[in-house]
């Protein structure tokens, strides 16, 4: 862990700084971008010494992140950084496809022309856009820009949460599917815009399929690669 990054990730940030929510915010930056490792303890004097917070609010702040599945507590040794296995991975996608594709149909007789327009300007924000994490950010609202209509927060809610268990791999795997993923989202759109429900939900489970499958096999690679013995 880079102390020096981690104070660097947290002066990025607004807010109270001794704020649980706060603290959950500068560590999941953290774990997104590798400055906490994937299966890597949590060292909470030393990350409470560099954040300039008292214990009582850091453990609150792991707690949250042990309820999106990104930290995990092992008994006496502490907290640690989770990591995602391949099995995992392929069945969040699989509850990713299901409510999305659900969201899409039930909030689509209330997509608005503003939405659509809205859902635009994200996409020329995403192009343009070199860092990873504020990418992963946009891609989330490009998508929860059609779902809104659909009037249902905890289905939202759980989305939001099984993404964020996804998206931990955003800065080594965006590279592989960024440019075929923009253009997906583009067929997303122009559908959604031609007012067509049936492309629309194809276009949209083809690309959360397409984001699956790249996922895993990126995967594969990276296990492949760490089991190959050190020239």
């Amino acid at each position: 862990m880079d102390d020096w990054t981690l104070k660097e990730l947290a002066g990025r940030m607004s807010g109270d700084t001794s704020a649980p929510h706060h603290i959950a915010a500068v560590l999941r930056d953290a774990i997104y971008r590798g400055v906490l490792e994937e299966g890597g303890p949590l060292h909470q004097a030393r990350i409470a010494q560099s954040l300039g917070v008292s214990p009582i609010p850091l453990r609150e702040a792991l707690r949250l992140l042990e309820t999106e599945g990104l930290v995990e507590f092992r008994g006496y040794r502490g907290a640690f950084v989770t990591e995602l296995s391949l099995e995992e991975a392929r069945e969040l996608y699989e509850m990713v496809a299901a409510l999305e594709t659900s969201l899409m149909r039930t909030a689509f007789p209330g997509i608005t022309r503003k939405i659509i327009q809205d859902a635009g300007e994200v996409l020329d924000r995403m192009e343009k856009e070199e860092d990873c994490i504020r990418w992963r950010d946009q891609n989330f609202l490009f998508h929860t820009l059609f779902y809104e209509p659909a009037d249902r927060p905890l289905t939202l809610d759980m989305v939001s949460r099984l993404r964020q268990k996804t998206d931990r791999t955003i800065r080594t795997h965006l590279g592989s599917m960024r440019d075929e993923s923009q253009r997906q989202h583009r067929e997303i759109l122009a559908a959604v815009t031609a007012g067509d429900l049936e492309r629309s939900v194809a276009a949209l489970a083809h690309h959360l399929a397409y984001t699956s499958s790249d996922l895993q096999s990126w995967m594969r690679d990276e296990q492949s690669r760490k089991k190959r013995p050190e020239p």
